[in-house]
C-alpha cells in the first residue's frame, strides 16, 4: 500500500531526471548552447576565442598560434607581427584569453586544433619566475568556469585530478558530468532577457572577433619616477594624483612580497604537466611549440631580478620538448612609457613588443 502511494512521486522524479538529460544532452553535449553563453562571461570569452582564431587562421600561410592571458590581449597585434616578420608565408593568430593559463590553453588547443595539424608553431606566454611565484596556478578557481564549454565526459577523471582541492576537484565533476548545473545562472538569464542575449551574440561577438586584429590598443602612459635604489619606492610622487598613487602604492608593495615556498612545488608540477602535455602533443606532429615570457611590468627591469627559465620550464626547455626566446628578450619594454597600467602594456608597447616578438619567432618557424 506505502509503495503504491510513493509511485506516484517515483514517476514524477523519474521524469524530471530524464528531462534533465534530454535538456542536457540537447542543450550541452550537442555543443548547441555553447553559442549562446554570454561572450563576456568567463566560458563565453574562450568559447569566443575558438571562433577568433578560426576565423583569423589562415588556410594558405604558415599559422603561428599565439597563447596567453590579457598581457597579449593587451600588448600584441597579429597584423603588426605579420607586418614585421618579414616572412610573406608566415602569419600570427592572437589566441589571448584574459584571466587564463595553461590548463585552458591545453583545452583550448584540443578544440581550435583537434589533430595537432592546423598551426607551423604554437607560442605560450610562461611565468619566467616559477621559483618566486605567490599564487597557486593548480587549484585557481575561474578555470573549471573558463572550461565549461569545451570539456567532455571523458575528462571527468583527467581533468578533476589536476586540481589538488578537493572542492575545486567536485566542482569539476559537476561542470563536467552537468553543465546545466555550472551554467544555470547564464541560462536562468538568457530565459529571462532572450532579446539582449541575442544582441550580444549577433552583434557584440562579431564586433569582438573582429577587434582582436583591428583594436590598436592604449594610448595613456604611466609617468616617470625616480627611485630609491636600497628601498625601491619612489623619491617623489610630484605629478601623480591621490587615485593613481594609492594604486602604484600597492603595486610596489606587491613587489616587496616574498614568494610563497607553499606553491612552488605544485607550481611546479602544473608547468610540467600542462606545458608538457602541450608540447607532446604537438612533437608527435613535428610542431615546435615556443615560449616565452612577456614584458611583466612598467618598473620590474629596474626593481626585479631578470626572469628566468627554472625548474620544470628550464627543464623541458633543456630537453628539447619546448623551445624558448631568451627571458629577458622584452624587458627593455619594462618601462612606463610603454603602460597604461601596472600590467599591460599600452599603445607604443604594443606596437614594439609586436615588432620585435613577430622579428624573434619568424626566423625559427619551419
Amino acid at each position: 500500500m506505502a509503495l503504491a502511494s510513493l509511485r506516484p512521486l517515483l514517476r514524477l522524479a523519474a521524469a524530471s531526471a530524464l528531462a534533465l538529460i534530454l535538456l542536457d544532452l540537447a542543450l550541452f553535449r550537442s555543443g548547441l548552447y555553447a553559442n549562446w553563453i554570454e561572450p563576456r562571461s568567463t566560458a563565453g570569452s574562450v568559447y569566443g576565442a575558438t571562433l577568433a582564431i578560426a576565423h583569423y587562421r589562415d588556410a594558405s600561410r604558415k599559422n603561428v598560434l599565439v597563447l596567453g592571458n590579457s598581457q597579449i590581449a593587451e600588448g600584441f597585434s597579429a597584423p603588426l607581427a605579420d607586418a614585421a616578420a618579414a616572412r610573406p608565408d608566415v602569419h600570427f593568430v592572437n589566441g589571448a584569453v584574459p584571466g587564463t593559463t595553461l590548463r585552458v590553453w591545453n583545452y583550448l588547443l584540443r578544440a581550435v586544433d583537434p589533430d595537432a595539424n592546423r598551426f607551423a608553431a604554437v607560442v605560450l606566454m610562461i611565468d619566467g619566475n616559477l621559483d618566486s611565484d605567490i599564487g597557486d596556478l593548480t587549484n585557481y578557481p575561474l578555470d573549471t568556469r573558463y572550461l565549461v564549454p569545451l570539456l567532455e565526459v571523458r575528462d571527468v577523471v583527467d581533468y578533476p585530478e589536476s586540481f589538488s582541492d578537493p572542492g575545486q576537484r567536485a566542482s569539476a565533476r559537476r561542470a563536467i558530468l552537468f553543465p546545466l548545473h555550472t551554467l544555470r545562472e547564464d541560462l536562468f538569464a538568457f530565459v529571462a532577457r532572450p532579446s539582449e542575449r541575442s544582441s550580444a551574440v549577433r552583434l557584440d561577438r562579431p564586433a569582438w572577433i573582429e577587434s582582436v586584429d583591428n583594436y590598436p590598443g592604449r594610448e595613456e602612459r604611466l609617468p616617470e619616477l625616480a627611485f630609491d635604489p636600497a628601498g625601491a619606492q619612489p623619491l617623489d610622487w610630484h605629478g601623480v594624483d591621490a587615485a593613481l598613487r594609492a594604486k602604484l602604492e600597492a603595486y610596489f608593495a606587491s613587489l616587496r612580497m616574498p614568494p610563497n615556498a607553499a606553491v612552488r612545488e605544485p607550481n611546479d608540477r602544473y608547468y610540467r604537466t600542462w606545458l608538457g602535455r602541450i608540447a607532446s602533443r604537438y612533437a608527435a606532429r613535428g610542431v615546435p611549440v615556443f615560449v616565452f615570457v612577456v614584458p611583466r611590468g612598467p618598473w620590474q627591469v629596474k626593481l626585479m631580478p631578470a626572469p628566468h627559465y627554472a625548474g620544470s620550464e628550464a627543464d623541458l626547455i633543456a630537453a628539447g620538448h619546448v623551445h624558448a626566446l631568451a627571458p629577458d628578450a622584452f624587458v627593455a619594454l619594462e618601462k612606463p612609457e610603454y603602460f597604461f597600467d601596472t600590467l599591460h602594456m599600452n599603445r607604443a608597447g604594443r606596437e614594439r613588443f609586436s615588432r620585435e616578438f613577430a622579428r624573434a619567432i619568424a626566423r625559427q618557424v619551419p
